[in-house]
């Protein structure tokens, strides 16, 4: 099985939709706290192989580095943040769950061969 670390339950299921059995940790936000440490822990232990998923911006980046620096053994998939981009209510937002799913998927490809 394959595990996943996302921010947010909108990234779980842009995610679902490629890899419905992936094991998927959502952090909810950019926090590292004992709940998600154990969940980390969880899919550690369960998985084959775990990816850190965050969105290509600021906020992703900073919880990426707090999470490498604890769990150097997993594997970061890097998005293009222009490729992440989504204009909703008089703003631009990045972020894993509004990417196209062809993108997603092509990208995953690169690092997952379930896919």
């Amino acid at each position: 099985m394959l595990g996943f670390i996302v921010e947010g339950f909108h990234d779980e299921d842009k995610l679902k939709l490629l890899l419905p059995t992936a094991y998927v940790v959502v952090t909810n936000g950019t926090r590292l706290n004992n709940r998600v440490r154990m969940d980390i822990d969880g899919a550690i232990s369960s998985c084959e192989k775990v990816f850190l998923l965050t969105d290509p911006d600021e906020a992703g980046e900073l919880l990426a580095g707090m999470i490498k620096k604890e769990y150097p053994c997993l594997l970061q998939i890097h998005l293009d943040s222009k490729m992440c981009m989504c204009y909703r209510n008089n703003r631009w937002k990045t972020g894993v769950e509004h990417c196209e799913l062809p993108y997603l998927e092509s990208v995953l490809r690169l690092h997952v061969a379930e896919i």
